[in-house]
C-alpha cells in the first residue's frame, strides 16, 4: 500500500507569532510614553510659572507672545536653569555613634571660593562642582565594581573546576532566592561600627559581593567559551592569570562595559542610598531630591524650585548628562555579542 507523501507549499513569507506581535506593541508603547515624559520635562523646564500655572499651558510649548505670563525670558535665557546652578547647595550635620565614641559630621565645600562663597557658614554646603565630584566618585566607583567582581568570580567558578566553585554556585543561587527585607538597619550598624558610614570607600564595598543576576550571565558566558583557548595560550606557556585578562576577559569586554553602562545609569539617579549612607557626601541625584521634594520647608530654595517649571529644570539638569552618555554609547556598548575564533 502506497502512503501519499504531501509537501505544504510555502510562499516564501515566515509566519510571525502574534506573542511577539503584541510584545512588540507593549514595548513601542512604553517607549513612547518614557520619550514623551523625557520631552514634557524638557519643554516645561522652558516654561515660566505664569505660563505653566496662569496660562494653563500644561503640555503647549512655551508662550513667547505674552509679555506679562509668556515664557520669553526663561526660554531665550535658560532663567529655570540658571536658577538651578545658583541654588545648586547642600548642606547637612550629622551625628552618631560608632561604638562609644561620638562623632559629628558636616558637609565641606572644595570649591567654595571658585563658587563665590565669602563666609564661613557658606564653607558648610557643597556645590555643584563637589556634588559633581561625588557623583563621579560614588557612581563610578560603585557601578566598576559591581560590573568587574562579578565576572571575576563567574570566570573562576565557571573555568576551575573544584569543590568551592560549585559551593559558591549554590550560594549565589540561594541568595538571589532568598528576599532581604529590611536589611538597612543592621548596614547602618556595622558601617559605623566599622568607620566605613559616610565613606565613598563603605559604599563601593557595598556594591562589592560578587554575586547577583549578572553574576549569572557572566557565569553562563564563560561556561560557553570553548577551553581550546586555554590549552593553545597553555601551550604557548602563558599562565593562568596572562590567560584570564589577556584571553577571556578581552572576550567578556562588551559584556562588562554593558553591564557597568546599566548599572551606571541606575546609581547616577539614585538618591536614597547617598541619602542614608552618605549623608555629609551628597550626589547630584540627592541634591536635586533635596531643592525639588523639600523646597516649601525651605524658604531659601522655595522661590526657585517650588513650582514645576523649576524643579522640571532641576530634573533635566540630572537627566540630561546621563542621556548623552548612553546616546554616544549605545551603537558600541549595546549591540550583539558575538564571540569568534576557534570552534570545539
Amino acid at each position: 500500500m502506497n502512503k501519499k507523501i504531501t509537501h505544504k507549499k510555502h510562499d516564501g513569507k515566515k509566519s510571525i507569532n502574534p506573542l511577539f506581535i503584541v510584545l512588540g506593541i507593549v514595548l513601542i508603547v512604553y517607549s513612547l510614553i518614557m520619550i514623551f515624559m523625557l520631552l514634557w520635562g524638557l519643554n516645561t523646564s522652558l516654561k515660566s510659572d505664569s505660563d505653566y500655572f496662569d496660562l494653563g499651558n500644561r503640555l503647549g510649548f512655551p508662550n513667547l507672545t505674552d509679555e506679562v505670563f509668556g515664557s520669553r525670558e526663561e526660554f531665550l535665557h535658560f532663567k529655570n536653569y540658571k536658577l538651578v546652578f545658583e541654588n545648586f547647595k547642600y548642606g547637612k550635620n550629622v551625628s552618631y555613634y560608632r561604638g562609644s565614641t561620638y562623632v559629628q559630621r558636616s558637609t565641606k565645600t572644595m570649591f567654595g571660593l571658585m563658587m563665590g562663597v565669602k563666609d564661613a557658614e557658606g564653607l558648610n554646603y557643597e556645590y555643584f562642582p563637589d556634588l559633581l565630584i561625588n557623583t563621579l566618585l560614588y557612581v563610578g566607583g560603585c557601578a566598576f565594581v559591581a560590573a568587574f567582581v562579578p565576572a571575576l568570580t563567574a570566570y573562576l567558578t565557571a573555568k576551575y573546576d573544584f569543590k568551592l566553585s560549585g559551593i559558591i554556585f549554590v550560594l549565589y543561587t540561594l541568595m538571589m532566592c532568598m528576599p532581604i527585607v529590611g536589611n538597612q538597619p543592621s548596614q547602618l550598624a556595622f558601617f559605623k561600627g566599622t568607620g566605613l558610614y559616610d565613606t565613598i570607600i563603605g559604599m563601593v564595598l557595598q556594591w562589592a559581593s560578587g554575586a547577583g543576576m549578572y553574576y549569572f550571565v557572566y557565569y553562563a558566558y564563560f561556561k560557553g567559551v570553548p577551553e581550546t583557548y586555554r590549552e593553545a595560550a597553555s601551550i604557548d606557556g602563558a599562565g593562568e592569570t596572562r590567560i584570564m585578562f589577556s584571553i577571556y576577559f578581552p572576550l567578556a569586554i562588551k559584556m562588562v562595559l554593558t553591564v557597568f553602562l546599566i548599572i551606571f545609569v541606575s546609581l547616577w539617579n539614585d538618591y536614597q542610598n547617598p541619602l542614608i549612607f552618605l549623608p555629609t557626601k551628597p550626589t547630584l541625584a540627592t541634591a536635586v531630591y533635596y531643592m525639588t521634594s523639600l523646597s516649601a520647608d525651605n524658604k531659601e530654595l522655595s522661590k526657585a524650585f517650588a513650582e514645576v517649571p523649576g524643579k522640571m529644570a532641576a530634573s533635566m539638569v540630572l537627566a540630561l548628562p546621563i542621556l548623552v552618555l548612553f546616546i554616544l554609547a549605545k551603537n558600541k556598548l549595546m549591540g550583539d555579542i558575538s564571540l569568534g575564533g576557534i570552534k570545539e
